[in-house]
């Protein structure tokens, strides 16, 4: 499970070094593979390769005639990218994921548990100045599932 955040700087060659606290969380079924896709509010999302086939098998589920979920899939999949890293564990950003997302020479990655947000670090700071409520207020909306002792 990924967690936390990292800044991490785009290379000449448009590589990124997925750094060590993410690498060490990677599952061997993930093989050395990752996906990268549009995320949402301008991000990008990275997935280890095994994450990414239970979206798959998820997407399966969705209804190719149902408008809204055809729009999302082709969204969702239009941007799709699968690399492996390399020995040095950097990673190819393509070009069209790079323009999406705005990406300029740094980014910051952010663990999001079962998969890392990639974002220019000027849109995050933006995105989360947009929220118009506390962090203490949304933290109490949402916590309800965390601490919901019928879950656990």
């Amino acid at each position: 499970m990924f967690q936390g955040h990292s800044i991490a700087v785009l290379d000449a060659k448009s590589r990124i070094v997925l750094p060590g606290k993410f690498r060490s969380k990677m599952t061997p079924e993930a093989d050395n593979k990752i996906v990268l896709t549009r995320g949402l509010n301008g991000c990008l999302m990275l997935y280890p390769l095994d994450e990414w086939e239970r979206v798959k098998k998820g997407l399966m589920n969705f209804n190719v005639f149902n408008d809204k979920e055809r729009y999302f899939m082709r969204q969702f999949l239009m941007y799709v990218h699968e690399c492996e890293l390399d020995s040095h564990n950097r990673f190819l950003l393509p070009s069209q994921l790079i323009d999406f997302a705005q990406i300029k020479k740094e980014v910051l990655l952010l663990g999001m548990l079962q998969n890392i947000e990639i974002w220019n670090p000027e849109s995050k700071a933006e995105y989360d100045k947009q929220n118009p409520e506390p962090f203490e207020s949304v933290a109490q909306a949402v916590t309800e599932k965390i601490l919901n002792k019928n879950i656990l």
